[in-house]
């Protein structure tokens, strides 16, 4: 009988003991993961600082159009509602003809 932790791949109270090959091709996988990681972090990671600072230029002049075109249809459908009270351009005077 061979004492745990004895002769390589003896095994112990937990199982077998890892191997050499079997620690260098686990070590091999987190190796290539990492850099997979790295890599794809890279290529898809957060904008740099100049790439933010232009999105948000560009969020900051887009809500500017909006806010402009929101303004010219609420000033359209003020004009609109106004002219239904009135009765349209042609009655409003009362005259006819």
């Amino acid at each position: 009988m061979s004492a745990p932790g004895g002769a390589p791949g003896a095994g112990g109270p937990d199982g077998p003991s890892p191997t050499r090959r079997s620690v260098l091709e686990g070590l091999a996988v987190a190796v290539v993961g990492g850099v997979a990681g790295f890599a794809w972090f890279s290529a898809v990671g957060p904008p740099s600082e100049d790439e933010r600072d232009r999105l948000e230029d560009e969020r900051d002049r887009l809500e500017d159009e909006r806010d402009d075109l929101e303004d010219r249809r609420e000033e359209e459908q003020e004009r609109l509602e106004d002219l239904q009270d009135d009765g349209g351009p042609d009655r409003g005077s009362g005259r006819h003809g």
